[in-house]
């Protein structure tokens, strides 16, 4: 059976490496779209829509953990309560 401070400390690891290569990505996706052969208007359309995307990315994986944590907090309260 694996430990658990190893479980965490593996966890916290890929959570590192994902953010590292989220954020690698999407500024090389901006540096394509600089660099790329497309009028200025183009260029300001699709960085916009990249833009967009991520926010709404992060507006799920926000949700998503205040969800997780909520549930959480239900759960020891109603463990709590007799």
């Amino acid at each position: 059976m694996v430990e658990a401070e190893t479980a965490a400390q593996v966890s916290k690891l890929s959570m590192q490496m994902s953010i590292l290569f989220g954020i690698i990505g999407v500024g090389l996706l901006y540096l394509a779209i600089g660099i790329s052969d497309a009028s200025n208007e183009v260029k300001i359309i699709w960085a916009s829509g990249l833009s967009l995307t991520v926010a709404f990315m992060f507006l799920v994986i926000w949700t998503m953990a205040r969800d997780s944590i909520l549930s959480r907090e239900r759960e020891l309260r109603r463990k709590l309560m007799p």
